[in-house]
């Protein structure tokens, strides 16, 4: 049976954890914090760690999304937007470790140092406004009231 001790296999696996049955990679937030941006772009979900650097470009929400939480915990933006299961699934096959803040340098798994793009420290994930539901009911009722009247009038005739 494994254990946190496991230290080896052919496959590049140098420190890991049994999850559900499958050998994890275990990172530091420090580790996490220096993949932050387009060409090596991490984020963590529920204490998951993820790799979307290949997949950020094709990302419904729009690149810049995952751009701007890059490196950070992503976790509250993910669930307020209410993801489908396939989303979910998709997010499954990008993950590469877990995040552990209380291990020795030693026993993580990156070595990267390098920060590319500076991040903006005021972003917070901002609500859909409102606003647009309300003037797109608005034009649907309108539209539908001008149908109406050219139908009465032309059923008049």
């Amino acid at each position: 049976m494994l254990d946190d001790s496991y230290t080896g296999s052919g496959i590049g696996i140098e420190f890991g954890k049994l999850s559900a049955g499958i050998i994890m990679d275990i990172y530091t937030t420090d580790e996490v914090t220096r993949h932050n941006n387009a060409n090596d772009l991490w984020i963590v979900i529920h204490g998951a760690v993820y790799d979307v650097t290949a997949f950020h470009k094709e990302h419904p929400g729009g690149e810049e999304v995952l751009l701007q939480l890059a490196g950070q915990d992503a976790t509250e933006c993910f669930d307020s937007i209410g993801h489908s299961y396939e989303a979910i699934n998709l997010r499954e096959t990008l993950k590469i470790g877990e995040l552990v803040d209380d291990i020795s340098p030693a026993e993580s798994k990156t070595t990267t140092t390098e920060v590319k793009e500076p991040m903006e420290d005021d972003w917070q994930y901002q609500e859909p406004k409102a606003e647009m539901q309300s003037q797109n009911m608005t034009f649907i009722c309108g539209a539908i009231a001008i149908y109406a009247i050219i139908m009465f009038y032309w059923f008049i005739q």
